[in-house]
């Protein structure tokens, strides 16, 4: 998939994330929506791909957000990597298997999330947010995931051919 089509599409999903997301809680906790991109496409396409939306996912959420430069970046860039290591056999093998990447995605992508944060010097309660925060949002990322596998994977159908070139 090209760049030109990538770049928009993970804008407008970062954009949605900051504007229509924290309107959606469920549990005090709103869907992760780049997350779930990033990390469907790694699974379709492997670590390379993952790393490259990642990276460009990233760019778009650290953007729009109050946190540091660089900790949506660097997060979802290693969660993309690491997914994409299932690349050809998460989906072949059971249908959970996706569901359980995601959740243990989501709690990774959180975790490097406030390491950054804590790093570049703000205050983080860890066990109050990994209790309040991380665990229920990686239950709800893990039960909406199919609603972004679906597409993500009719994308991967028409696009399955070409590799990501810059």
């Amino acid at each position: 998939m090209t760049a030109y089509l990538v770049i928009p599409l993970l804008v407008a999903v970062a954009l949605i994330q900051a504007t229509v997301m924290p309107h959606l809680r469920i549990w005090g906790v709103f869907p992760d929506l780049p997350l779930l991109a990033v990390v469907s496409w790694a699974l379709l396409r492997g670590v390379r791909e993952g790393m490259i939306w990642g990276f460009i996912a990233g760019l778009a959420v650290d953007l729009m957000s109050g946190a540091p430069f660089g900790a949506a970046t660097v997060s979802l860039m290693v969660v993309g990597g690491i997914s994409g290591l299932g690349e050809a056999t998460v989906f072949r093998t059971h249908v959970a298997l996706p569901l359980v990447t995601v959740a243990g995605a989501t709690i990774l992508y959180d975790l490097l999330f406030l390491l950054v944060m804590q790093l570049s010097g703000r205050q983080v309660v860890w066990l109050e947010i990994l209790w309040r925060t991380i665990l229920p949002s990686a239950v709800l990322n893990m039960l909406i995931s199919p609603l972004v596998l679906g597409p993500m994977h009719l994308l991967h159908r028409r696009f399955g051919r070409e590799k990501m070139e810059w």
